[in-house]
């Protein structure tokens, strides 16, 4: 784990704000901590689970991603449980399905997700 700027506190109040964060692997990670939820506005997220809070910019690795907003940035791989999209390029991942009751490989086109069979 590594932070390159932590706006609003420091990397030791971050943890503590945010303790699954812990459990995450990252790097040059750009945040803002000064709301009661996180806002992620660079960096690199290569693994762990994210709980809440505002992805603004910046590159997802895998993971698990169970709630919040994504507004932009590049989503590689993973699994997304719950939140909004708002925009970004989704490469691969998988999210679940209320209409199959599982969780499906999904892609993105046109500002569209669609079930890829």
């Amino acid at each position: 784990m590594n932070f390159k700027t932590i706006t609003g506190g420091t990397e030791a109040e971050a943890l503590a704000k945010f303790p699954w964060l812990n459990d995450a692997s990252f790097e040059d990670a750009i945040v803002d901590i000064t709301h009661y939820y996180l806002v992620w506005e660079g960096g690199t997220w290569e693994g762990g689970t994210w709980k809440d809070g505002t992805w603004e910019d910046g590159i997802w690795e895998r993971g698990i991603w169970k709630d919040g907003i994504w507004e932009d940035g590049i989503w590689k791989r993973g699994i997304w449980k719950d939140g909004t999209w708002e925009g970004g390029l989704w490469e691969d991942g998988l999210m679940w399905s209320n209409i199959h009751q599982e969780y499906k490989r999904v892609a993105y086109e046109d500002g569209k997700f669609t079930v890829a069979e």
